[in-house]
């Protein structure tokens, strides 16, 4: 399956998503990057195409500028190998320096729930995390996301309830949380033909599988190849048992091209 394959199956919730990943083409096409705002927003954007290769170099920019939201999103890369290798030292260097910085926006409440949830940079606290993701709940979708989590799998001593999961990822993906979708998904409890975003939920997955199939091919290298395989791998939850045979084809695929590419 190709990038020009893949398009062919989106619609609606792409529709939106590809003309924000239109004007904001035109937009870098037309404007070069000069301020440590521009590297981060640059950046932002790279990460939105799953190339994070080139979202590490901008957040590198921005990052050595003191840029905080760089700091935070080019350690949270080292910790997840998005687009760099794992480095523990400079990781818990990056995340010391934002809980230091703590500073009042919606932002900042997020990343510093984000810290305290996964232990980044510091010892797990899933309930100061809790209390700084409610701090951002009205203004970050990513915050509203976490929420959910929080919701769905009672952590934190927070009590399970997916009513309320259900709302705030609903809510996150109306923002542009992808991973929403799939969280609203898992939750249900029945078939996928019975889902009621069953649509959006399709394109969603082949939005997501597309912008992978994307880079890869563009910039084809171990790290992008590896992770069209291993989305191919996870293949889609309730498919027929002939689509994840052919996922399965195309994740081997995949792992073989890798194979021909160095770790660097």
């Amino acid at each position: 399956m190709k990038w020009e394959e893949v398009k062919e199956q989106m619609s609606l919730y792409t529709d939106t998503a590809h003309e924000k990943a239109l004007e904001q083409t035109l937009f870098w096409q037309a404007t070069k990057p000069v301020s440590k705002e521009d590297f981060f927003v640059y950046a932002q954007y790279y990460f939105s195409l799953k190339d994070y290769q080139e979202a590490v170099i901008w957040y590198k920019k921005a990052a050595a500028l003191y840029y905080i939201p760089a700091i935070y999103e080019l350690a949270y890369c080292m910790r997840h190998e998005l687009g760099c290798s794992s480095n523990a030292e400079e990781e818990a260097i990056l995340f010391g320096r934002v809980l230091e910085a703590n500073k009042t926006s919606d932002f900042s409440a997020y990343h510093m729930g984000m810290c305290f949830t996964y232990g980044y940079g510091t010892a797990v606290d899933e309930g100061k995390g809790f209390q700084y993701f409610r701090q951002a709940e009205h203004e970050v979708y990513e915050a509203m996301y976490e929420l959910g989590l929080f919701y769905k799998m009672g952590k934190g001593n927070v009590r399970k309830d997916l009513a309320k999961a259900t709302t705030f990822f609903r809510r996150a993906y109306e923002g542009g949380v992808e991973e929403a979708i799939f969280e609203l998904y898992d939750s249900y409890d029945g078939e996928l033909k019975d889902f009621p975003d069953q649509r959006d939920l399709k394109q969603a997955y082949a939005f997501k599988l597309g912008r992978l199939l994307r880079v890869a091919e563009l910039k084809p290298c171990r790290e992008y190849l590896q992770r069209v395989a291993k989305f191919y791998r996870a293949g889609f939850s309730g498919d027929t048992e002939e689509s994840v045979q052919k996922f399965l084809r195309f994740a081997k695929e995949y792992e073989k091209k890798a194979e021909q590419f160095s770790n660097g």
